[in-house]
């Protein structure tokens, strides 16, 4: 959908695609200024680049297998060629590397197998060696965890560190809870219903996780200050409960209990934050109901994130 700016939206751009799109990352991946988008489908098990014209078009690029079910995807200069590389995350228990070549196209570089059905792979350097790593949650019930495999910066990763987390953990974000400029990482626990934070050292090792209720069936969460204290507070979008938890941040990396529940559309299954209006800097927040067929918003009201929904 191209914003007109004003709010509203031209016509949706289609493009057709195999089956069951799983995960799109979008970059400059043929170093042209202009965006372009990564597509991975489980219905044929490939990868495929839509190379970008600046207007919200795209035409095909190539196809890379991914064998079996790619199920997400993170961008990042693996091998310190300034181009964009990818990682796809595989539910046969496996994690793909392509190296980038710079002109939209792809050399697989390894595959890495381990733990069981990932579900989330996320790009970033949480040993601050300026070297891009990899974490990864695993929901299989054989594993449950996220895994940080830390980055050579030649394209191959070291053998993974796993930490445990609840059942089910669906995706991971990564980022500093607490303050203290070394990256965390906040996982969802879908089948526990809660959340899980690991705090960083800074060395690419993390503490025990800590964990936060949320509702029946979390799925997705944003992060940002809705209450206006200066401390990061959570969103989480509660695909069975059908509505949304708020939990406010202490501002040392652990929230208040029990989180603000807002009512959403039948079984949302994502969650974005977002400002409405120039003169109002104050987030409010948009849920996408699965099985309603709607969004959600919620706009901020003062004091403190009493926000309100507005189906």
């Amino acid at each position: 959908l191209i914003g007109i700016g004003d709010g509203n939206f031209r016509d949706p751009v289609t493009i057709r695609m195999p089956e069951q799109p799983r995960a799109v990352a979008l970059h400059d991946f043929n170093e042209d200024g202009r965006l372009d988008m990564a597509v991975a489908t489980a219905g044929n098990n490939r990868v495929t680049i839509l190379l970008g014209d600046g207007t919200g078009q795209f035409t095909r690029g190539d196809s890379y297998p991914a064998v079996r079910s790619p199920v997400s995807l993170a961008v990042g200069d693996f091998n310190r060629d300034r181009k964009a590389d990818l990682a796809v995350a595989l539910r046969n228990d496996k994690l793909l590397i392509l190296l980038g070549r710079g002109d939209g196209s792809f050399l697989q570089k390894a595959v890495y197998e381990y733990g069981d059905t990932p579900t989330a792979v996320v790009a970033a350097d949480v040993n601050e060696d300026s070297l891009p790593d990899l974490v990864v949650t695993h929901g299989g019930k054989m594993s449950s965890s996220v895994v940080v495999f830390l980055g050579n910066g030649d394209g191959t990763f070291r053998p993974p560190v796993a930490y445990q987390t609840g059942h089910s953990p669906l995706n991971v974000s990564v980022l500093d809870l607490n303050g203290d400029r070394h990256l965390d990482l906040l996982v969802v626990n879908a089948e526990r219903d809660d959340i899980s934070v690991f705090f960083g050292r800074g060395d690419g090792t993390f503490t025990q996780g800590v964990s936060f209720g949320a509702n029946a069936g979390p799925i997705a969460t944003v992060t940002q200050d809705f209450d206006g204290d200066g401390k990061l507070d959570i969103a989480v979008a509660n695909n069975l409960s059908s509505d949304l938890s708020v939990l406010l941040g202490k501002g040392d990396g652990t929230f208040w209990q029990p989180p603000r529940s807002y009512r959403t559309g039948a079984a949302p299954f994502a969650v974005t934050a977002v400002s409405f209006a120039p003169q109002d800097p104050r987030p409010g927040l948009v849920t996408a109901n699965n099985l309603a067929n709607t969004v959600s918003v919620f706009l901020a009201k003062d004091p403190r994130s009493n926000i309100v929904p507005r189906n």
